[in-house]
């Protein structure tokens, strides 16, 4: 009878045992989601901050060259309109890579490099 009873005490000890891990995988799994989601949201604001300093930028000292340089307002907003009518997506997926405008008007990383430093 006692023999019994241990078996019953072992199967409800590795019962316990087996809940325990799966609440723990539960939560690891939860836990990893969450963390993916905020490591996302991070990316995001990064890259939202990144936006505006390149806005400022391009809308900044990179207009007034263009000014300086010789370039009318007409000049300018011609540029901005076929800026604006180019399609990055279509572009981009060409080749697989990214294209990100620098500060001399060509596409490359080069302007997303000279303002990692600073």
């Amino acid at each position: 009878m006692k023999e019994c009873i241990l078996v019953s005490n072992n199967m409800v000890r590795d019962a316990k045992r087996d809940v325990s891990r799966a609440l723990r995988e539960s939560q690891r799994d939860r836990l990893s989601a969450l963390d993916a989601f905020a490591q996302g949201m991070m990316e995001l604001k990064t890259l939202r901050a990144k936006v505006k300093e390149l806005e400022a930028h391009v809308d900044g000292p990179l207009r007034a060259a263009a000014k300086e340089a010789g370039n009318t307002a007409s000049d300018i907003r011609n540029a901005e309109r076929i800026v604006n009518g180019f399609d990055l997506k279509e572009e981009s997926g060409r080749d697989g890579s990214e294209a990100v405008m620098d500060g001399f008007g060509t596409a490359g990383p080069e302007w997303q490099e000279s303002t990692e430093g600073e």
